[in-house]
């Protein structure tokens, strides 16, 4: 696992800005700093940043792991493990979301209704607001990278855009509602088996000029998160892939879901996944 200078390595460059703006590439402020674990059972109310401390250094925090023919890897850094964020309301009201929505997911994976499912995961989405992390707040970071070699970003950012069932089938997830192609503006919802199934939901924003993916979390997903994947040419006919992740807990389910199981590892293969099924679809044979 090598280190990656990161776009997002401390707070992201939008987190100043209102809920739901897009992610510019620029350069990052200094990182938040670490605060001390609370107990896994309580409610942490953010209230503010207090005074500036130093930068936390990005060192690896999980162990190294193996690495694919893409030359997938990661590195993580920030806050960890990531606490739930934000006033006591907004927690209550993330809390009641997600409860709501995996009581949907449920149902899904259990009695699969197909377009009916859909129709009612749209109407849901509609409902639902960005949650990004909030500014100034202690903030989990990860860095994932990869290659395709012989590939050039633009197809493998038309690729990545093209298949998202497929991408995010490979990592055990479906779609809700069903989706042929990411869109500029398109809610979604991650639905996971489980247990405990979990309907996670999204929101996307594409640049195509510069071959961007913004993913945004939305109200009721376990975490407030952004996620933008990079497709940049590198400089020998291939793509170099580089995944900035950051988030914060949304509710007190976080902290009981870090004891109950391994989230923060589920992401991490998730998106092992997600890259490698990319790379398989577009390798030269």
């Amino acid at each position: 696992m090598s280190r990656i200078d990161s776009l997002l390595s401390g707070v992201l460059p939008d987190l100043a800005a209102p809920e739901g703006a897009s992610l510019p590439l620029a350069t990052r402020p200094e990182a938040p700093s670490r605060t001390t674990a609370a107990p896994a059972n309580s409610v942490e109310v953010f209230r503010g940043a207090g005074a500036p401390a130093a930068s936390p250094a990005r060192t690896p925090q999980v162990a190294p792991r193996a690495r694919e023919g893409n030359g997938f890897d990661f590195c993580v850094g920030g806050a960890f493990p990531p606490k739930p964020t934000g006033s006591l309301k907004e927690q209550v009201k993330q809390g009641a979301r997600l409860l709501e929505q995996t009581q949907a997911a449920a149902f899904s994976v259990t009695l699969d209704k197909g377009s009916a499912m859909d129709t009612y995961a749209r109407t849901q989405l509609g409902h639902l607001d960005p949650s990004p992390p909030i500014a100034g707040a202690p903030t989990a970071l990860t860095d994932y990278t990869s290659t395709i070699p012989g590939v050039s970003a633009k197809a493998a950012f038309e690729a990545f855009v093209g298949n998202p069932e497929l991408l995010f089938g490979a990592a055990g997830i479906s779609l809700r509602p069903a989706a042929r192609a990411l869109t500029d503006g398109a809610r979604l919802f991650l639905e996971e088996q489980g247990p405990p199934p979990v309907w996670a939901p999204i929101a996307v924003k594409l640049n195509e000029t510069e071959r961007v993916v913004h993913i945004t979390t939305l109200d009721g997903h376990p975490l407030r998160g952004t996620n933008q994947f990079v497709f940049d040419d590198d400089g020998s006919g291939g793509t170099r892939i580089r995944q900035y992740s950051a988030f914060q807990g949304s509710s007190p389910a976080t902290s009981v879901g870090l004891v109950l199981m391994d989230p923060i590892e589920r992401q991490h293969d998730i998106w092992r996944s997600v890259h490698g099924q990319l790379h398989e679809m577009l390798k030269p044979r």
